[in-house]
């Protein structure tokens, strides 16, 4: 917990620029916006419940997963001019099947449980403050996490997925777990999903008929409700269909909602980035384009929102704030990718200078 709780209160405007915000590491010290965060998204966000228990340790498994350990890797999205974290978006290394983890296929005119995504690479819990949903916000978090997998790409795996949330009303209800599930399960959808945030998807696993289940039983509000996602996170789903990301017919256990997967070195934000040496800003540069950079590893990451000048020596001129790391790591080479696409052209040409001068390695 803070010893000393910021402000609440919004300001007028809180997202007019990007030179207050940062995206880095979790802390269990972020316990409080967490909780904050959690009760906005509701039902069926399973992987951030509003449980404090939970989120506390979930925050500290993250810290430890930053410095090597296994487990999942959670960034968050930092407004330092409030000292309040307003987003979280989160990077579940594979590698360890995870023997509960099931998801459901669509094959044959049925669903049938499938593991098929339990030992890769996941991309999820992307969830920003409503108040920080403009000005491209969004996006850079969702590529922060692409950036930080471009950093140590061995360890991430040769293909990565997504699940998102599926369709649940103002009740918390679901219309595909009333139809698919809840005959077997015997329970509510809501509880269900709290047995899966506390680790007990297992319990739920076990009651699965061993037949697959015809489509052709589900009601019409079930079918029309199977592979679509929430309301809330269809611009999440937009999101990784731009960096490449396909359906496979595979959808959540509970609430149907879809899993899409992509081949890692294949994401867009990470197939377009490129590494680059970093100096700061000079008063007469000229501002060639908006980028997100990505400097340091591990707690050390930080991932910031900034017009930057390109040059045709490799390097890319930044804000200082940049070049200031949280320790005395070496923050003079980053990874970029450019906001504007037009603007590749530019640094394509660095790229090629770069390269042939020995200074970028991606």
């Amino acid at each position: 917990m803070r010893s000393t709780p910021p402000d609440k209160a919004m300001p007028t405007d809180p997202v007019s620029g990007s030179e207050n915000l940062v995206i880095r590491p979790s802390s269990p010290s972020d316990i409080e916006d967490f909780y904050e965060l959690a009760t906005l998204a509701g039902a069926g966000f399973t992987s951030l419940p509003a449980n404090e228990a939970v989120l506390a340790e979930r925050l500290s498994a993250s810290a430890r997963a930053f410095e090597g350990e296994p487990g999942v890797l959670m960034l968050v999205l930092e407004d330092r001019s409030q000292r309040r974290v307003v987003g979280c978006a989160a990077v579940k290394p594979g590698g360890t099947p995870r023997p509960d983890f099931l998801n459901f296929s669509i094959t044959d005119s049925a669903l049938t449980p499938t593991s098929r995504y339990a030992d890769m690479t996941e991309v999820g819990s992307l969830l920003l403050h409503p108040d920080y949903r403009k000005s491209g916000i969004g996006p850079w978090l969702a590529k922060s996490r692409y950036l930080l997998i471009a950093t140590d790409l061995e360890r991430f795996g040769g293909n990565i997925f997504s699940e998102l949330r599926g369709v649940v009303d103002a009740d918390d209800r679901s219309p595909f777990y009333d139809a698919v599930c809840a005959p077997y399960f015997g329970c509510s959808f809501a509880e269900a999903d709290d047995r899966c945030a506390h680790g007990r998807q297992g319990e739920l696993n076990a009651l699965l008929p061993a037949h697959p289940i015809p489509l052709e039983s589900l009601p019409p509000s079930a079918s029309a409700a199977m592979a679509q996602p929430h309301q809330a996170g269809r611009r999440a789903l937009d999101y990784l269909d731009q960096e490449g990301f396909r359906f496979e017919g595979v959808v959540d256990l509970l609430d149907g909602g879809p899993a899409v997967v992509a081949e890692t070195r294949s994401i867009g934000t990470i197939s377009q980035s490129f590494e680059a040496l970093l100096q700061p800003c000079d008063i007469d540069d000229e501002i060639s384009a908006e980028a997100y950079i990505a400097v340091g590893i591990g707690p050390d990451f930080r991932c910031w929102r900034a017009g930057v000048s390109l040059g045709h020596d490799g390097e890319v001129r930044c804000p200082p704030d940049v070049l200031e790391p949280p320790s005395s790591q070496d923050t003079s080479t980053a990874r970029v990718r450019l906001v504007d696409d037009r603007a590749q052209s530019l640094a394509q040409c660095g790229d090629a200078v770069a390269r042939q001068e020995g200074l970028l390695v991606g």
